[in-house]
């Protein structure tokens, strides 16, 4: 079965949008046989953007179980500029009593 680059990259987009597995849409493709590759320069930089789009895709959907993950592990976490953060300082309500 021909796949073309673009119809794989919208399909492959529609499915994690939709929280669908892609991995049948991925074992059903055989690499080798994967037609229009861009000719040009601007449409490359084109299949560029977009593969990078849906990377970035992929990691907004791991960044939850990421976070999870690292919160279960007992590990310090690292705050700004890479320095480990510190625990969150709880700051007691002073209230004036009329």
């Amino acid at each position: 079965m021909l796949h073309a680059v673009p119809e794989l990259l919208d399909a492959l987009e529609e499915k994690l949008i939709e929280g669908e597995d892609p991995s049948a849409l991925l074992s059903s493709i055989r690499w080798s046989e994967l037609v229009w590759w861009p000719e040009d320069l601007k449409s490359a930089l084109v299949l560029k953007q977009r593969i990078a789009s849906i990377q970035t895709l992929l990691i907004g959907l791991q960044s939850p179980l990421r976070a999870t993950l690292a919160g279960l592990s007992g590990s310090p976490s690292y705050g700004r500029g890479g320095l480990q953060a510190e625990a969150p300082a709880l700051a007691p309500r002073l209230q004036e009593k009329v």
